[in-house]
């Protein structure tokens, strides 16, 4: 008699979780979801058992494309367009990677996803320096990367602050680890400036922006699946430009995020400013956007502490006279 073989059972829960904000996890919930309903894949016919291959969970990859392909079962995690059809087809068409690519910059469709509920700031300044790479290299190496440029941003500005991001990231310690990073912030605004957004898009700059998280999201969802509860504020990286269709009113441009909570996807102008505008009313005046240069000019300490003073001084309007910036006192107020 052949003995029976007990079926495979599923990892447990657990084992593919990670722990965000409580206003993000409601909201990402949903988006996952909704993703996940377009794109779960027919059943696959009874398989013989097979043993696992051993490995990190799905939730600990570094981009939402590849966690979304590890396991069948679990959710794509990108933010469907709520004005676009779903067909990749349909997608807007970056308009800036020629003049990107001449800054050195090099896109992708894939998003740097945090590791914590606090560390979008660091998954950001990631995205940034991937986007940086002159070669192929592991999203953990880009993420190292940026952490052994921390002691070069600490000299550089040790008289006016401690850079920590290990629980968030203010506006300030995100200039001064850029300037580590040979990115310099040329300009940095909490008013949304349609014009000077638009033109440095266009003109290869990226950008980083602190907002409101919910209502960034809402701009990508259904009317049936926003939340209407205020979101945490948090950093997302603005990559790609598409003039939209009024070519003479920047307020109908769209722009390219890539959001550490819910992978990319393109909001309108007019999205990204209320996004900005909720971040200063709702968490006490703290909020903006970083415009920014690749400087690959910069290439020795001495530059590199120089810029991040310089960076420092540009991100000032963001929240730094509040005394609270977007972290230090809960969850709710930061990720």
């Amino acid at each position: 008699m052949i003995p029976r073989r007990s079926p495979l059972r599923p990892l447990p829960e657990a084992a593919i979780s990670v722990k965000l904000s409580p206003h993000l996890s409601p909201l990402t919930t949903s988006l996952r979801v909704r993703s996940f309903e377009r794109t779960s894949p027919a059943p696959a016919p009874a398989k013989s058992p097979e043993t696992p291959a051993a490995g990190p969970s799905a939730y600990h990859r570094d981009t939402f494309e590849r966690a979304a392909a590890t396991r069948r079962e679990l959710p794509a995690l990108s933010v469907p367009p709520a004005r676009l059809a779903n067909s990749p087809s349909s997608q807007p068409v970056d308009e800036a990677a020629e003049a990107q690519a001449k800054q050195q910059w090099r896109g992708d469709d894939s998003a740097v996803a945090q590791t914590t509920e606090t560390d979008c700031g660091e998954a950001s300044l990631t995205q940034l320096n991937k986007a940086k790479g002159a070669g192929p290299a592991s999203v953990d190496q880009k993420r190292d990367e940026v952490r052994a440029t921390a002691a070069s941003a600490q000299r550089a500005v040790q008289d006016r602050f401690d850079v920590n991001l290990a629980d968030g990231a203010r506006p300030e310690e995100m200039g001064a680890m850029l300037g580590s990073m040979g990115v310099a912030v040329t300009k940095g605004l909490t008013n949304y400036d349609p014009n000077a957004i638009s033109d440095a898009l266009k003109a290869g700059q990226f950008g980083m922006a602190m907002v409101d998280s919910t209502t960034l999201a809402n701009s990508a969802l259904p009317p049936e699946q926003r939340k209407q509860e205020t979101g945490a504020l948090h950093w997302v990286t603005i990559d790609g430009y598409n003039h939209g269709e009024l070519s003479h009113d920047p307020m109908d441009d769209k722009f390219r995020v890539k959001d550490p909570v819910n992978g990319t996807y393109w909001v309108g102008a007019k999205d990204l400013l209320k996004a900005m505008d909720v971040a200063r009313i709702q968490h006490h005046n703290n909020g903006g956007m970083l415009l920014l240069q690749n400087r690959p000019d910069v290439t020795t300490d001495a530059q590199r502490e120089a810029l991040s003073r310089s960076n420092a001084e540009q991100t000032q309007s963001l929240g730094k006279g509040s005394g609270i910036g977007s972290k230090r006192l809960s969850s709710s107020e930061s990720s």
